[in-house]
């Protein structure tokens, strides 16, 4: 979601770790560790979803790296490298109990309501996470405070760990789902009413790649683009309570992790990848002359305009190609451009050399 439809602001984070909600990541390695300071606040407002209606959502809001505001939904993205130490200002606006948790380690730190605490952790091993509020059993999580934390190794710049496969460029894609009748009860009965929520009844009628809904999906940082030749690292995050199956059109991806399981050989090539809460999988996809194209139509580089071909990444799951109650293909759903390159790498790309 662009930071314009998030209408309740709060304050913000020192630059140096927040990227912003970007999904198209640009890295710049450096040789040495570094502490990496963040102001993250916990805020509510009102989401607008892909049919203009506007959801009352939570989010986590921090400054980008070169000190712009981000309050979108999802939560800015957390870029740093192994052996870096992040420390954290964490301050909850709400009327409930907020959490900061890292899926698959052990930093969890709880916030009371209208609380502020500061802690420190060190970067876990290089790959994909899922930061998040772990309180209501997945409730806080799925109303808005996830976002994703992503760890490079130490002085790489295009592979995810070492003896991974090289890549030209990497995106980021976080899955979500958003049940409109939650939104409404928390709503009308005040912050704490997500205690009384149960995920038994949970309804979705929207989903999201990066908190955005089809066709606003195809932005320059969700959509995969590529000449021939250019592989890119595709890291998927599963923030929703709902089970997702990705379905790649035009090339097969290639598996390099799951959850941080990592496969330096013998990588399984796959057209659906499979992500439940919670997961975290990172694919490889090579941007090869499709199959069902002829060769001749492509010329080897990488300026490859001529000829680009479009395919679909949609879920499989019949119900998260759908948003609003029945608005086809108004889910999670996004475009693959085989035989072009983005016209910009990444708006974090300054930040990111700043650091």
């Amino acid at each position: 979601m662009k930071r314009r439809d998030f209408l309740k602001l709060g304050t913000y984070s020192s630059a140096g770790l927040v990227a912003g909600n970007i999904s198209l990541l640009a890295w710049t390695p450096r040789a040495h560790a570094a502490h990496l300071p963040v102001n993250l606040e916990i805020i509510s407002g009102f989401q607008k979803m892909i049919d203009n209606k506007g959801l009352y959502m939570f989010s986590f809001s921090g400054l980008s790296a070169d000190g712009k505001k981000t309050t979108e939904f999802p939560g800015p993205t957390l870029i740093c490298q192994e052996g870096d130490t992040i420390d954290v200002k964490l301050t909850n606006t709400l009327s409930t109990h907020s959490s900061f948790m890292v899926a698959g380690t052990d930093i969890a730190h709880e916030v009371a309501p209208g609380g502020s605490i500061q802690f420190s952790f060190a970067a876990p091993a290089a790959g994909s996470y899922l930061y998040h509020d772990g309180l209501n059993n997945g409730v806080n999580r799925v109303m808005g405070l996830h976002g994703a934390l992503i760890v490079m190794p130490a002085g790489k710049k295009n592979i995810s760990f070492n003896g991974g496969p090289d890549f030209v460029r990497q995106y980021k894609w976080l899955l979500g789902n958003v049940d409109p009748n939650w939104s409404h009860l928390v709503n009308n009965n005040g912050d704490d009413y997500v205690t009384q929520l149960s995920i038994d009844q949970f309804e979705p009628k929207y989903f999201t790649l990066n908190g955005a809904s089809y066709h606003d999906t195809h932005t320059p940082d969700t959509e995969l683009m590529g000449a021939i030749g250019e592989a890119a690292l595709v890291r998927m995050i599963n923030a929703g309570l709902a089970v997702h199956s990705l379905h790649f059109h035009g090339n097969h991806v290639e598996v390099a992790s799951i959850n941080r399981q990592n496969f330096s050989s013998h990588r399984k090539h796959k057209d659906v990848i499979s992500m439940f809460p919670e997961d975290a999988r990172d694919a490889v996809i090579p941007f090869e002359v499709p199959r069902d194209i002829p060769p001749q139509e492509f010329k080897l580089g990488f300026d490859i305009v001529e000829h680009p071909q479009h395919y679909p990444m949609h879920c499989h799951t019949e119900l998260s190609q759908t948003a609003g109650g029945g608005f086809y293909p108004h889910g999670m759903h996004t475009g693959i451009v085989i035989g072009q390159s983005p016209e910009t790498e990444s708006e974090v790309t300054q930040g990111m050399n700043s650091l």
